[in-house]
């Protein structure tokens, strides 16, 4: 996988969060809660800290944007370092498996 390639692959998991999320929240009511929301409600905060990590990840690594720009939390809301290193080493062996077959080819 090229470091296009997967940076629209980053970003188009970004948009189905987006999109789980956006329905979990409307399942927030009780009114508009049904069979095609619930599981977006109960799995809404795992899938928002997902979303926020890849966010953070995503900038820094792909649009070298400064974590100070991206965010600024509460001294008790910062984001899990470890989950954020995890994912940044992932999709960097993604991008190094990539370079190591066109280089060998």
């Amino acid at each position: 996988m090229t470091y296009k390639e997967l940076k629209k692959k980053i970003k188009k998991e970004q948009k189905s969060l987006a999109l789980l999320i956006r329905n979990g929240k409307s399942g927030r009511k009780p009114k508009n809660q049904n069979t095609n929301n619930m599981t977006d409600w109960e799995r809404l905060e795992y899938n928002q800290g997902q979303y926020r990590h890849q966010h953070i990840v995503y900038c820094t690594m792909f649009n070298k944007t400064p974590y100070e720009l991206i965010e600024q939390p509460r001294g008790n809301n910062k984001p899990s370092t470890y989950f954020l290193d995890k994912l940044k080493n992932e999709w960097e062996e993604k991008i190094d498996k990539t370079n190591e077959q066109t280089t060998i080819d």
